[in-house]
């Protein structure tokens, strides 16, 4: 009962809100208005169109950097760009130390328990080195991939810090896959 006291107290005391209509404005004011609109929106473009990266520089970045990850850099998603540089950088290193040391092992012929022993260092080096060169491999085109879909996220980040809409449209996509009781959805 008190808070209903209190609430019917404080209507009593606010003020009489009444609707105030807006002035007329005539035709020179209400273009004025929307030429004002429109220099926004475009400084608003102009700003989007200055912090936006190019997906086709990311990717090339990519390609010509012998570290993977730099067109993710270059969209500033630092954390997934930062694991693919680890990784391509050990398997790099991986391969090129098997590759001395195969070299290393080229001019020696041992004999008897040392050829044992020479045989499994050249095994190991190989194994090692086809394996750094299939995880190299991967980190580049991981890293290619990245690039580009970084780039696109880094770039729907701005529009919508800028209150931008959508580059394009969102649009739903179902499929429907034929058979008894199996339905695919996307």
């Amino acid at each position: 009962m008190r808070i209903f006291l209190t609430v019917a107290f404080l209507v009593g005391l606010s003020p009489v809100i009444r609707a105030q209509t807006a002035p007329a404005l005539d035709a020179a004011q209400v273009a004025a208005a929307e030429q004002r609109s429109a220099g926004a929106q475009a400084s608003v473009e102009q700003s989007y169109a200055a912090q936006k990266k190019r997906v086709a520089l990311a990717v090339t970045l990519e390609a010509l950097s012998p570290i993977a990850g730099m067109g993710a850099f270059y969209a500033h998603d630092t954390d997934r760009a930062t694991v693919l540089a680890i990784v391509s950088v050990v398997a790099a290193g991986a391969g090129v130390g098997s590759a001395f040391w195969l070299i290393h092992l080229d001019g020696q012929h041992p004999t008897g328990f040392d050829q044992v022993v020479q045989d499994s260092e050249q095994g190991t080096a190989i194994t090692v080195l086809v394996t750094a060169a299939i995880v190299y491999l991967v980190a580049r085109i991981s890293g290619l991939a990245l690039a580009s879909e970084a780039t696109a996220a880094f770039n729907d980040t701005v529009r919508q810090d800028l209150g931008l809409p959508p580059a394009e449209p969102v649009v739903p996509f179902h499929a429907l896959a034929p058979g008894p009781m199996f339905t695919l959805r996307f």
